[in-house]
């Protein structure tokens, strides 16, 4: 398994595990030559984005993959880079809000290769 199947791999479980929301997995490789993955899900409260951040450091670090969390337990929005994957969890409304998928539209979705 290469280290972006491993991340990937690390990433679902993670958000699976503490139950993220609308999961979307973006092909990022063709705007960005150092991040191949974008990840967005959402979760229903302050303390689910914080578990769900949590969770997927843990994971990551338990499997040697570097981790920056920008954000922290009170943050409406918290990204996790673990450097060809950005994970970008949001409060439901906040996602609404920024709205990626509207910033993302053109790349391609691959969430149903991971089975999210």
């Amino acid at each position: 398994m290469n280290k972006l199947e491993t991340i990937m791999e690390n990433v679902t479980k993670a958000i699976s595990m503490t139950k993220g929301e609308d999961v979307i997995i973006y092909n990022f490789s063709t705007v960005n030559p150092f991040i191949d993955r974008a990840v967005v899900c959402s979760a229903s409260n302050l303390r689910q984005v914080s578990a769900i951040a949590q969770n997927l450091k843990d994971e990551c670090r338990m499997n040697g993959i570097n981790v920056r969390v920008e954000g922290n337990s009170n943050s409406k929005w918290v990204l996790v880079d673990l450097d060809e994957v950005i994970v970008h969890i949001f409060l439901d409304e906040e996602r609404e809000v920024y709205n990626l998928e509207r910033l993302y539209k053109d790349l391609e979705r691959l969430e149903s290769e991971y089975n999210v």
